[in-house]
Protein backbone atom coordinates (compact mmCIF):
# COMPACT_ATOMS: atom_id res chain seq x y z
CA UNK A 1 0.00 0.00 0.00
CA UNK A 2 1.41 3.47 -1.06
CA UNK A 3 1.90 6.04 1.61
CA UNK A 4 -1.66 8.91 1.37
CA UNK A 5 -0.04 12.08 -0.41
CA UNK A 6 0.38 14.88 1.80
CA UNK A 7 -2.89 17.39 2.40
CA UNK A 8 -3.09 20.76 0.30
CA UNK A 9 -4.55 22.44 2.93
CA UNK A 10 -2.62 24.41 6.00
CA UNK A 11 -2.42 22.76 9.10
CA UNK A 12 -4.97 24.08 11.99
CA UNK A 13 -3.06 26.63 13.90
CA UNK A 14 -1.96 25.03 17.29
CA UNK A 15 -1.19 26.73 20.49
CA UNK A 16 -3.24 29.10 23.08
CA UNK A 17 -5.33 31.82 21.12
CA UNK A 18 -4.74 35.06 21.35
CA UNK A 19 -6.84 38.38 19.57
CA UNK A 20 -5.63 41.01 18.93
CA UNK A 21 -7.94 44.33 18.31
CA UNK A 22 -6.71 47.07 15.65
CA UNK A 23 -8.85 50.16 15.73
CA UNK A 24 -8.37 52.09 12.52
CA UNK A 25 -9.85 55.39 12.03
CA UNK A 26 -10.99 57.10 8.83
CA UNK A 27 -10.35 60.38 7.28
CA UNK A 28 -12.69 63.35 8.34
CA UNK A 29 -16.01 62.94 6.58
CA UNK A 30 -15.43 59.41 5.69
CA UNK A 31 -17.56 56.77 6.41
CA UNK A 32 -16.13 53.51 7.28
CA UNK A 33 -18.17 51.42 4.89
CA UNK A 34 -16.24 51.42 1.91
CA UNK A 35 -13.26 50.63 3.48
CA UNK A 36 -14.59 47.90 5.40
CA UNK A 37 -16.22 46.57 1.82
CA UNK A 38 -12.73 46.50 0.14
CA UNK A 39 -11.65 44.58 3.43
CA UNK A 40 -14.43 41.91 2.84
CA UNK A 41 -13.45 41.64 -0.59
CA UNK A 42 -9.86 41.15 -0.22
CA UNK A 43 -10.28 38.75 2.21
CA UNK A 44 -8.86 35.76 0.61
CA UNK A 45 -6.01 37.81 -0.29
CA UNK A 46 -5.34 39.28 3.01
CA UNK A 47 -5.77 35.17 4.63
CA UNK A 48 -3.37 34.40 1.99
CA UNK A 49 -0.50 37.21 3.14
CA UNK A 50 -1.31 36.63 6.61
CA UNK A 51 -0.62 32.77 6.52
CA UNK A 52 2.24 33.65 4.33
CA UNK A 53 3.87 35.88 6.79
CA UNK A 54 2.88 34.32 9.99
CA UNK A 55 2.37 30.41 9.50
CA UNK A 56 0.73 28.31 11.62
CA UNK A 57 0.71 31.53 13.98
CA UNK A 58 -2.51 33.12 11.80
CA UNK A 59 -5.87 31.65 12.84
CA UNK A 60 -8.45 33.95 10.83
CA UNK A 61 -9.66 37.76 11.07
CA UNK A 62 -12.72 39.85 10.54
CA UNK A 63 -13.67 43.17 10.67
CA UNK A 64 -16.30 45.76 11.52
CA UNK A 65 -17.21 49.28 11.72
CA UNK A 66 -17.53 51.04 15.18
CA UNK A 67 -19.18 54.08 15.03
CA UNK A 68 -19.44 56.52 12.09
CA UNK A 69 -15.68 57.04 11.59
CA UNK A 70 -14.06 53.76 12.97
CA UNK A 71 -13.60 50.14 12.31
CA UNK A 72 -11.90 47.47 13.35
CA UNK A 73 -9.53 44.38 12.88
CA UNK A 74 -9.59 41.51 14.92
CA UNK A 75 -6.80 39.06 14.51
CA UNK A 76 -6.87 35.51 16.23
CA UNK A 77 -3.55 34.57 16.35
CA UNK A 78 -1.60 31.01 18.01
CA UNK A 79 1.09 31.70 20.33
CA UNK A 80 3.39 29.90 22.56
CA UNK A 81 3.76 32.76 24.67
CA UNK A 82 2.15 36.66 25.09
CA UNK A 83 4.90 38.14 23.19
CA UNK A 84 5.07 36.63 20.63
CA UNK A 85 1.25 37.06 20.16
CA UNK A 86 2.36 40.91 20.15
CA UNK A 87 5.14 40.58 17.95
CA UNK A 88 2.75 38.75 15.49
CA UNK A 89 -0.36 40.74 16.05
CA UNK A 90 2.23 43.80 15.09
CA UNK A 91 3.19 41.68 11.91
CA UNK A 92 -0.53 41.00 11.38
CA UNK A 93 -1.45 44.52 11.22
CA UNK A 94 1.70 45.64 9.42
CA UNK A 95 0.42 42.91 6.39
CA UNK A 96 -2.75 44.26 6.70
CA UNK A 97 -1.73 47.87 6.00
CA UNK A 98 0.52 46.67 2.70
CA UNK A 99 -2.13 44.59 1.40
CA UNK A 100 -4.54 47.35 1.52
CA UNK A 101 -2.37 49.72 0.20
CA UNK A 102 -1.34 47.07 -2.69
CA UNK A 103 -4.96 46.89 -3.40
CA UNK A 104 -5.84 50.88 -3.43
CA UNK A 105 -2.88 51.62 -5.74
CA UNK A 106 -3.82 49.13 -7.88
CA UNK A 107 -7.15 50.51 -8.37
CA UNK A 108 -6.27 54.10 -8.92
Amino acid sequence: MSPQPPSKSAPEPSGPKYSARVALSCERDHAPGPVLHALQQLRAIIDDRLRDELGQRYDRHSAQSVGSDKLTVIFTLRAGTPAEAIRSAGLAAAALSSSSSASASRRT
